[in-house]
Formats: C-alpha cells, sequence, structure tokens
C-alpha cells in the first residue's frame, strides 16, 4: 500500500473531504495527514500501478476541486505517490517555508484559462484584403498558374509571415483585455489551433467579472476567432514550481 498525494494545505483548512474517494482500482477515502505545525497533506491509499483513467482523473479533480473552495490549496498533478504517509509529512515538512509562500500566493484565488483560435479564412481574408503586397501577388498568380515555384513559395512566405503578426497583435490585444482582472498571468504551451492560451490566477470576488469579460470578448472577435474558457480551477499554472 502505498500514500497518494492531492494536495498541500494550511493545517487550518476545513479539509471536508472524507465523503469523497480518490484514485486506483479500490478508490479509498481521502485523508489528511499533518505535515509539521503549519502544513498538512490531503492524501489517500492506493494499491498497485496508477494509469490516468477518466474515472481516476475526474476523482483527482474533484477532490481538488472541494479543497479549493474551502481554502487555499497546492494542487498536485496526477501520479505523485510516496511509500507512506511519513514520507509525504516529511517531504512537505522540509520545505515548509517554499509551500507556505505558495499558499499566501493563491490565497482567495482561482485559475482561469482562457484559449483562443482564429477562424482561418475570415483572418486571410482580412489580410488579403489589407496588404496590397499579398493582393497584387494573389492576382498575379491567379492570372498566371504557371509562374514559377519562387514566386509560389514567395507568396506563401509572405502569408505565413502576417498570420505570424496577426496572431502576435491579437494575442497581445486579448493579454491587455484580461489582464486588469487577474493578480497574475501565466502564459501556457503552444496548442495546436491556437494563438493565445493563458492561465490568469483571479481572486475569487473577481471571478463573475472576469467570466463575463470573456464572454464579452467572444462576441468582439467572433468573426475572426474563437474564444474559450475554462474554470474556475485548482491553480496548477502557479504552483508548478514548487
Amino acid at each position: 500500500m502505498s500514500t497518494y498525494l492531492y494536495g498541500i494545505t494550511f493545517a487550518d483548512h476545513p479539509a471536508e473531504v472524507g465523503g469523497l474517494r480518490g484514485v486506483g482500482s479500490s478508490p479509498a477515502p481521502a485523508r489528511v495527514v499533518r505535515a509539521g505545525d503549519k502544513l498538512s497533506a490531503v492524501v489517500g491509499d492506493v494499491e498497485g500501478e496508477l494509469r490516468a483513467k477518466r474515472r481516476d482523473l475526474a476523482a483527482h479533480q474533484e477532490i481538488l476541486q472541494a479543497l479549493c473552495e474551502e481554502g487555499p490549496t497546492l494542487p498536485m498533478r496526477f501520479g505523485i505517490v510516496a511509500d507512506d504517509d511519513t514520507a509525504v509529512a516529511e517531504e512537505i515538512a522540509a520545505k515548509a517555508d517554499v509551500y507556505t509562500a505558495a499558499l499566501q500566493r493563491v490565497r482567495g484565488h482561482v485559475e482561469m484559462n482562457v484559449k483562443v483560435a482564429h477562424r482561418e479564412e475570415a483572418v486571410l481574408g482580412q489580410i488579403l484584403a489589407d496588404d496590397e503586397e499579398i493582393r497584387t501577388l494573389a492576382a498575379s498568380l491567379r492570372e498566371d498558374a504557371g509562374r514559377g515555384e519562387a514566386e509560389q513559395v514567395r507568396f506563401g512566405e509572405l502569408v505565413a509571415g502576417r498570420l505570424e503578426e496577426r496572431e502576435s497583435e491579437d494575442a497581445d490585444a486579448v493579454l491587455r483585455y484580461l489582464l486588469p482582472l487577474a493578480s497574475e498571468h501565466e502564459p501556457g504551451p503552444r496548442v495546436d489551433g491556437c494563438f493565445f492560451n493563458c492561465s490568469f490566477l483571479v481572486p475569487h470576488e473577481k471571478t463573475g467579472e472576469f467570466q463575463d469579460a470573456v464572454r464579452r470578448l467572444a462576441t468582439l472577435v467572433e468573426e475572426v476567432a474563437e474564444v474559450r474558457a475554462q474554470g474556475p480551477l485548482p491553480p496548477y499554472s502557479f504552483t508548478e514550481d514548487q
């Protein structure tokens, strides 16, 4: 039997998760392990090899969501297992100052993730309409389909370059629009089809206002882009360096 780690909290966190069962083939109830004077770990018993099945991922997320609703929580990624409760407690206690600072950082906040993808045909249409050099070259290629490969390559490079500039410009505009409602932001990895992927650390009291701003943004750009938002989420993006 091993100990599975869901998250780290302050010792005075309510941690009312006893009714929630966690990951594994025989899901055990979540429970609390003290880790020194200031901190606690929310853990569960697991046996055998863990796999990221949908049911287990959902159970992991459900426990973290419940914890975050009750107070500041450092969420752990799926799959962190220790030999036993003692090993978990000792590891956390050894870095108590680091974890305490991280909990203070996310106290009173949730994570909101926003992704934005261009509607390619609409954006290409705008680029062709606005860029005289590209428009002229496109007309020339249409009139003479047999033009050399160099001209076709040049056209492709011009379009790709302008698309890249447009993505950068629009990403900056989206960030400026949403950033006033967040305490921090953390750019995410590149997502296929999206020019913007960013997580925001948003105060609880501004969550509704942030969601309203995302909806307004989606309306403003609906002709040329699709906006997707997730959250409120446990603040994964702001605790990953712990």
